[in-house]
């Protein structure tokens, strides 16, 4: 007779063993010893039952282990877990008297319940990370298939979003150790390898009210776990290939009569064993990218009559004239404009390698070293706004992550933990463009003409962590500390915008407005963060579980190196504006205090087949570091210039940079700005159903506060048409005014790998509404900097419905299976097939339609993100339904007339649908008793929908307003391609 039941609570990048031991009548058994034998490496950790009968063993490596009851009196239980990242296993074992001992699988007897914790996430388990198909081999496009997520497409950390947050809420961690790109959160698109697949052992994502424990910013936790060697040497080689034979035509692409060429090959192995046998162990992979991507893109430039006026009208502007390329007349469209069709041409290059090498000092003492490097090229066509001239962008970057651990056992019920982590990310940008100036040229109609600038931007980050688990009776109590030091260095070349209005201004020379900085010197910036938190779970009952924490925050603020920064701000530093070189960059905050609770209850009645969790939590962030920058960039000239204010300011504009007052153009930070803070809450079911399937039902709301806001400040006085501090120009600001809200409903069902069948599938009905952020790095400009409450609407990422499911099946047939077990040649044609999918859907994008104004026609000479009106009564939907041509109805808008702001509300319009399915086969093939090779196809986006992006929606482009001119997805991976075949080969000892 025994009784097995597997509850979970929170870890970062470990697990633990926790639990109870009873005799049948149910009295608590004490002196019960326990011990934890890790298959893979002989790991052995032992505990003995307290005088209540329950025991502990934390800080656990992943894997798969063996557990050993035994007591005088009693039965010799075994029971064989798998230990997963994020989370401890709770055994609760129920012994009988002496008899014959057991052997127990807890797969295939628990309900895999979580009645401890009331975070709304998932993990991903590690036949989801080998064997799922992936467009590009990104893990990150595992992210995206957890409650709550929204991918916009592309499948990166750049467009994966949880819950409402911000792309900057969302926090990276490697094995424990910060792996964000520290710039900003998200590693460039182009980086995909950073963390290899083959190195990666499973991960967990929380989305939401995760314990104190965890989380440094307020966004999706994704905690990484890596793999590491064993007694038994094990490794594999792989290849995936695709080329453009396979792949579908991009739906927009009608203007080639060539499919554009493809080629992408990633290619790599993995090798992992013993060094000692039981003490020492290696793992080592690597994995390499080769992608060249043709890719045909439209452009709109001047028609050859319109050239001929521009250069009889205004000979001034013949640099401007040359760099277009020519292009053909689209019948239909404006005279003055051409088509222009491109080719462009994509190349990326990568080479990753990790190295992760254990030992084991004592059954006390033990320690690891992790070393990750990646180095990534791309050459890559620069589109505006979905069109394209022929100029191109170089970026290169190359991370690294870094990490010594060590592990010390005090005693049973006493661990402390030890990391010290190094983690470097950066990115250098070259753009080249046609005109060879450092002023990209707006024209409202065309093309944008983009200017050459040179970027370089390197974040490193150094931590030390120390967390401490004390075990005591039914309490666990967690405490840990971090202490990471930032750096940043940055600088860029000399840089600008002159921007015409309107085609006809272009004729005259009239500009409408133009900005200028000059050379950015490399600068240093520096600053030292604390994270700390207390945890206590408490087990009140053996269904009952208190979770409380507080968590402590000291994000500090940059200062530079040199000292010369130079922060300018109106509110603190007066009418001169600048606060000095040197000056401090604002206050510090140091209350940033996150108390944390949850409670779960797994009700008796139900024969614990449910639990009922709800939970709080504060949760404050730093948002983007490359956002609180901007006193670095007023050590050099910058100007902002509008017609409204510069008489006859045309283009060169080099003449009107003199003495030109009211013209200086620095950039504001406030200086009192306060850290981002977001309230969360929610309320979830979770039952447990036959066939090892557990679903959840879950409300989750949260509120944020102090969010990044971008503005323009010092406009001019409608009245007086004079600016309130004359000396200097329009001024962008940055500070922290934007609020959010969100309300979402969860529906999940999962089931974890069990006798060959994985299936996971997550609903989500949600709605975001904000001022022009969500949270850390996603914030717009809003039409009316006056009125902040205007801009309030869904958000830029508000996607009502979102759906995603994915499945592994190893198919019932060849030996040992349920079908087609012999004879011997069915056993070996129909066995060992492997069957994977990924299933993605959601509703469209907001669309924020606009129109093109001139300085001068806006009564205080601020022409960003402008509005037109809105036709009361007239459908946004054109007649005769949405098409591509037309997917928004002009007549629903109309161009203001006056000097005052359009009444039409912010993202009011939504973008195309997106649904796709991937599908993967897999054959296994024997080759000897320890060597194996795999095939495996891949189709992505199988039934080849084509997946639009946004519609243009300037109204002041009448030719081309409401037409989709590109997919959602322009690059050859991720979500959102057209259909592509991939083949992959791989061998495995």
């Amino acid at each position: 007779m025994f009784g097995i039941s597997l509850i979970l609570h929170a870890q970062i990048d470990r697990t633990g063993l926790a639990g109870t031991v009873r005799d049948v009548r149910g009295t608590s058994l004490s002196r019960v010893t326990i011990s934890a034998l890790q298959l893979a490496t002989g790991l052995n950790r032992e505990t003995v039952s307290s005088s209540t009968g329950s025991y502990d063993i934390p800080e656990l490596p992943v894997g798969l282990y063996q557990i050993t009851y035994s007591a005088p009196g009693f039965e010799h239980k075994v029971v064989k877990v798998v230990q997963t990242v994020g989370h401890t296993s709770i055994l609760n074992v129920v012994l009988s008297v002496a008899g014959i001992s057991e052997h127990v699988d807890v797969s295939s007897v628990s309900s895999q319940l979580d009645e401890t914790s009331a975070a709304l996430g998932a993990r991903i388990e590690p036949e989801q990370v080998k064997e799922l198909p992936l467009n590009g081999r990104n893990w990150s496009t595992l992210t995206a298939l957890v409650p709550g997520a929204v991918d916009t497409g592309g499948s990166n950390q750049r467009s994966i979003r949880f819950a409402g947050r911000g792309l900057d809420d969302n926090n990276f961690t490697y094995d424990g150790i910060d792996a964000t790109n520290i710039v900003n959160q998200a590693q460039q698109p182009f980086v995909r390898l950073a963390i290899p697949t083959e190195a990666i052992q499973e991960f967990r994502i929380d989305t939401m009210l995760f314990t104190a424990e965890n989380g440094s910013t307020p966004g999706g936790q994704i905690a990484v776990a890596s793999k590491t060697g064993s007694n038994d040497l094990h490794g594999s080689v792989f290849e995936f290939l695709r080329n453009d034979l396979f792949d579908a035509r991009e739906p927009i692409d009608t203007l080639n009569p060539h499919k554009p060429a493809f080629l992408l090959n990633q290619f790599g192995g993995s090798i992992g064993g013993p060094i000692l046998h039981d003490k020492t162990f290696f793992y080592f992979a690597y994995e390499g990218l080769r992608q060249t991507q043709g890719q045909t893109l439209p452009g709109l430039v001047p028609s050859e009559s319109f050239r001929s006026q521009l250069a009889a009208a205004s000979p001034s502007l013949a640099p401007i004239l040359n760099a277009f390329p020519k292009g053909q007349f689209v019948s239909g469209t404006s005279t003055q404009v051409d088509e222009f069709v491109g080719s462009g041409r994509q190349l990326d290059h990568e080479e990753s390698a990790v190295l992760r090498l254990d030992h084991r000092f004592s059954s006390s003492d033990s320690a690891y070293l992790r070393f990750n490097f990646d180095a990534s090229y791309s050459d890559i066509p620069l589109v505006e706004g979905g069109t394209y001239l022929n100029d191109r962008q170089l970026i290169t970057s190359r991370p690294v992550n870094g990490e010594l651990e060590s592990l010390h056992i005090f005693s049973p019920r006493f661990i402390s933990e030890l990391k010290f982590g190094f983690n470097r990310g950066n990115v250098y940008t070259t753009d080249q463009s046609a005109l060879h100036t450092p002023y990209a040229i707006s024209i409202s109609g065309f093309t944008t003409l983009s200017g050459d600038e040179y970027k370089s931007g390197v974040g490193n980050s150094f931590s030390y962590i120390d967390n401490l688990t004390w075990v005591k009776g039914n309490q666990t109590v967690k405490t840990g500390v971090e202490v990471r030091r930032i750096q940043l260095n940055q600088g860029n070349t000399s840089n600008g915008t002159v921007t015409f209005s309107s085609a006809s201004n272009l004729l005259v020379n009239a500009v409408s407005s133009a900005t200028f900085a000059a050379a950015l010197p490399v600068n240093g910036l520096r600053k030292t963060e604390l994270y700390s938190y207390v945890e206590d779970e408490w087990k009140l009952r053996t269904n009952l579980t208190v979770n409380a924490g507080v968590r402590y925050t000291f994000y500090n603020i940059f200062h530079e190196v040199q000292g010369r920064a130079n922060p300018f701000d109106f509110a603190t530093c007066g009418p001169q504006g600048y606060c000095g070189s040197g000056a401090s960059f604002g206050k510090t905050n140091t209350l940033d205090v996150d108390p944390r609770l949850s409670v779960t209850w797994a009700p008796a009645a139900l024969s614990g087949k449910t639990v009922v969790r709800s939970g709080f939590g504060i949760y404050h962030g730093d948002g983007q570091l490359d956002d609180q920058n901007f006193p670095i960039s007023n050590e050099i000239a910058q100007y902002s210039l509008s017609a409204k204010t510069v008489p006859n300011l045309s283009y060169p504009i080099l003449p009107f940079l003199g003495n030109t007052p009211g013209i200086i153009a620095p950039r504001e930070a406030d200086r009192d700005r306060r850290d981002a803070y977001v309230l969360q809450w929610g309320l979830s079911v979770q039952e447990a159903f036959p066939h090892e399937l557990v679903g959840t039902l879950s409300y989750v709301g949260s509120k944020g506060t102090n969010l990044l806001n971008t503005t323009y400040i010092n406009l001019l006085n409608p009245v007086t048409g004079l600016r309130p501090f004359p000396a200097f120009g329009q001024v962008q600001g940055r500070g922290n005014k934007n609020n959010s809200s969100y309300q979402g409903f969860v529906a999940s069902i999962q089931r974890t790998f069990t006798r060959g069948l994985l299936f996971s599938a997550n609903y989500t009905y949600s709605h975001e509404i904000d001022q022009g952020a969500a949270g850390g790095g996603d914030s717009d400009f809003p039409q009316n900097p006056a009125c902040s409450s205007c801009e309030r609407a869904s958000g830029d990422f508000d996607v009502r419905h979102v759906f995603n499911g994915n499945a592994v099946y190893d198919l019932p047939f060849g030996a040992g299976r349920t079908f087609l077990s012999t004879p011997r040649i069915a056993s070996a044609i129909f066995g060992r097939w492997s069957v994977t999918t990924i299933v993605t859907a959601r509703t469209g994008l907001p669309v924020n339609v606009t129109e093109d104004r001139s300085s001068t026609s806006v009564a205080t000479g601020y022409t960003t993100s402008q509005r037109p009106n809105l036709v009361p009564g007239v459908s946004l939907t054109p007649p005769g339904g949405r098409k591509t041509q037309h997917w928004i109805n002009p007549a629903a808008f109309s161009l203001v007339a006056n000097s005052g702001y359009g009444d039409s509300p912010r993202n009011l319009a939504r973008g195309p649908s997106l649904w796709q399915a991937d599908l993967g086969m897999a054959k296994r093939i024997p080759l000897t008793e320890r060597l194996q090779m795999q095939f495996r196809s891949e189709f992505f986006n199988i039934f080849n929908r084509a997946q639009y992006g946004l519609p243009l929606a300037d109204l002041s482009t009448p030719n081309t307003f409401g037409e989709i001119v590109s997919e959602v997805n322009a690059g050859p991976v991720g979500t959102g391609t057209p259909r592509q075949i991939q083949f992959m080969l791989r061998l495995e000892f």
